[in-house]
């Protein structure tokens, strides 16, 4: 009886042993299988919050969105932004009108109307399996029902707040998309390390130089803000925009007062322009420079007044931002970057 007790407990603290091994196992199995998956690297956890072998999952300012990766039909309705999507390793079936931004690669590729001004019907037509919207446009972005209805997947891009951060978010989440991860880490990690060197070596410099930023159309002359494009780039490389304080949440531009342009006296004068150069610098003029305390400025009396060139100021310069920034680096610290009139 008492052997028979013997193998009894033998047996039953086999049994445990192995349970309890065969559980801490399959723990470690699941661990592992974990860790496997958390290795996909993500540079903007802020913005794509998911990603599996086959969709990316990421904020929007319409909430969280989930496309499928590597589509093969995709419609880009900005330049500006199929100019990231070609630079990210796409391909378009088809775009807007216009050829400012528009890479060579995508010139004979089907426009399907003006970005404010879209052929739903056309679109809608070539069954595309991923749309990209811009929602600087209200139009595009009262498109999603239909494209919802359609069961077409879209993403809704964002690129006029923090411009240089959204140029670097919306081209990881495009390489993310295009599962191309590999174009980010050389050729477009090549174009922020440029930039970040630029930006590095004027943070090293003591004395911060001062500007208004001055946005001219052939109607109207408006200060811009440090979250313009210009005004972006400007303050990266600590820059001190006068109209900094005057921010309206959600705009980059506010109208001119030359009380207050005579009373910060900024050390440079940065214009912009929108349209012929000719009508905006004659809009300056007649609204600006005609004023008798316009001498009086030290960035006049110095000769610091600058037209900036539009392919670099005005239209996002994506994969020129290296040129950009050093462009307005050798302006404001010549010193420095060897530049200035």
């Amino acid at each position: 009886m008492n052997l028979k007790k013997t193998i009894i407990y033998i047996l039953t603290a086999i049994f445990i042993l192995t349970s309890f091994t065969a559980c801490n196992q399959g723990q470690a199995q699941e661990v592992t299988t974990t860790s496997v998956e958390s290795e996909i690297e993500n540079l903007y956890p802020e913005l794509i919050v998911g990603e599996t072998d086959t969709t990316v999952t990421y904020l929007s300012t319409e909430g969280e969105l989930t496309v499928t990766k590597k589509p093969q039909k995709a419609v880009i309705l900005m330049n500006s932004i199929l100019d990231l999507w070609y630079l990210a390793g796409g391909e378009a079936i088809a775009r807007v009108d216009g050829t400012t931004n528009v890479p060579p690669e995508a010139m004979d590729v089907p426009s399907l109307g003006k970005s404010s001004a879209i052929s739903m019907e056309e679109l809608i037509a070539l069954e595309p399996d991923l749309v990209i919207l811009s929602s600087t446009f209200s139009s595009q972005v009262e498109m999603i029902p239909i494209l919802e209805d359609n069961g077409i997947e879209y993403v809704l891009i964002s690129g006029n707040i923090e411009p240089y951060e959204s140029f670097k978010q919306n081209l990881y989440l495009f390489s993310k998309i295009l599962d191309k991860q590999d174009i980010y880490d050389t050729k477009i990690a090549q174009i922020t390390n440029d930039v970040q060197q630029i930006i590095d070596k004027a943070s090293q410099i003591e004395n911060k130089p001062s500007a208004v930023i001055l946005y001219s159309s052939a109607k109207n002359v408006m200060c811009e803000l440090p979250n313009s494009l210009t005004g972006d780039m400007a303050e990266f490389l600590g820059v001190i925009n006068i109209a900094g304080d005057a921010g309206i949440e959600g705009a980059n531009k506010v109208d001119f007062s030359m009380e207050i342009l005579l009373e910060r006296d900024p050390d440079f004068v940065l214009i912009t322009t929108m349209g012929d150069v000719e009508e905006c610098k004659a809009r300056v003029e007649q609204d600006i420079v005609s004023n008798e305390a316009w001498n009086s400025l030290t960035a006049v009396k110095e000769g610091r007044i600058y037209y900036l060139p539009k392919d670099l100021f005005m239209y996002k310069p994506n994969a020129r931002y290296p040129e950009a920034f050093e462009e307005l680096a050798k302006i404001v610290y010549p010193e420095v970057f060897g530049g200035g009139q």
